[in-house]
């Protein structure tokens, strides 16, 4: 039986479910809370991302603003809240979510799932609130304590997991549990409905950036830096592997997508660097809307990225994929197929600095070789990898 019944969702008004969520996290998990409100239409859904740091950090505060971007034009969510910089503004978003009165209340908290338990309370007195609790702490023996503003908690239950399982089926495991829904495997990966307007933006972008119309090679979207040092490639390796592209298919459009902090950095460093010179080479920073990245990711022949969001919005979007990634956690990978390579850290101690230029090389060949392509001698032919339908 779910933690709550279908009788709960036909009497209930709102529902509101709280998860520290990443861009990755939503991606995944919208489809599984889709679900709830297709069964449910009448609910309002909405979404607590609030993570209860209340500091100022730019990339937290950004990538909070871009999801709430991404929520408010998906049509299953009324209304969202938030990361926010101070603990007075948090007050403010808590007084704004106590005056709704939510009937249920779904946390998928991770390691804060106790946090977002007593948060809850505080939002809803009379609310049902299911609760993933996520790791317990010593061996569970607090667990009554530390949930103890929930109604119901469960737990995910890995022997039930499939082998080389995806996150996909962890969320499902875990939204079925909680909800009871009911979805077939094939229906786990998101698609990336692209708004006309963002890929009009992209079109107009690439033309801007790349204007020699002699010169319109493959587009290859780069993305070497993470949220997270041990995820992040060094610049010189990046520019290594731009020249050693580059000098295959000169005519080859290259982007970096970085944050806004980063662009006047990289950008001198390119400037700086004669390697780079005889080569179409672009920053990107999305500025006006979360949909810009998506959309123009979704205009690459080829991405090579460290950042799981990327990964998964170039899956989403049916783009050639190179993701490098450490060896923890290996269900945020993107699914494999002919047109996705994971290159992988040699060890597991071991940061994504350390995988080399020639691994990202093979990789290519590797995925030319699975396409049936003539595989590339010192450095692959970007042009030859064939153009996927976009989504």
């Amino acid at each position: 039986m779910p933690l709550i019944s279908s009788q709960q969702f036909q009497r209930a008004k709102r529902l509101l479910f709280m998860s520290p969520l990443a861009l990755g996290d939503f991606l995944y998990l919208k489809t599984f809370l889709g679900k709830i409100k297709a069964e449910y239409p009448h609910i309002e859904l909405d979404i607590w991302q609030d993570d209860n740091r209340n500091n100022s950090q730019s990339w937290r505060l950004l990538r909070s603003q871009t999801i709430e971007q991404w929520i408010q034009a998906e049509a299953d969510f009324t209304r969202s809240y938030g990361c926010c910089d101070s603990p007075a503004r948090q007050r403010q978003q808590i007084n704004r979510a106590q005056k709704l009165n939510y009937d249920l209340i779904i946390i998928q908290g991770g390691n804060r799932g106790r946090q977002y338990s007593a948060l809850a309370r505080e939002i809803s007195p009379d609310a049902f609130i299911a609760t993933y609790k996520g790791s317990s702490r010593y061996y569970g023996l607090l667990d009554k304590w530390d949930f103890r503003h929930s109604d119901k908690t469960c737990q995910l239950n890995k022997k039930a997991l499939p082998e080389n399982y995806h996150v996909t089926d962890r969320y499902y495991q875990i939204i079925q549990a909680i909800s009871g829904i009911s979805l077939a495997h094939s229906e786990f990966m998101p698609v990336l409905k692209l708004p006309q307007s963002s890929e009009s933006r992209a079109t107009d972008w690439l033309t801007k950036a790349f204007s020699d119309p002699a010169r319109q090679g493959p587009v290859i979207f780069l993305n070497h830096l993470s949220t997270d040092k041990k995820r992040d490639w060094q610049p010189g390796k990046l520019f290594e592997l731009i020249a050693k592209m580059g000098q295959k298919n000169p005519d080859s459009r290259f982007i970096i997508n970085i944050i806004k902090e980063h662009q006047n950095e990289i950008s001198r460093a390119i400037q700086s660097t004669p390697e780079l010179q005889p080569f179409q080479v672009a920053t990107f920073t999305a500025e006006s809307h979360f949909f810009d990245l998506p959309s123009l990711i979704a205009q690459a022949d080829l991405v090579i990225t460290v950042e799981t969001a990327i990964m998964h919005f170039a899956a989403a979007t049916g783009r050639p994929l190179i993701a490098m990634m450490r060896q923890k956690k290996p269900y945020w990978a993107p699914p494999a197929s002919k047109t996705t390579k994971v290159v992988y850290t040699s060890k597991k101690k071991d940061h994504i600095s350390d995988i080399g230029v020639d691994n990202i090389i093979g990789a290519i060949n590797t995925m030319q070789t699975a396409l049936n392509q003539p595989p590339a001698i010192v450095s692959p032919v970007l042009g030859d990898i064939p153009s996927l339908k976009r989504a």
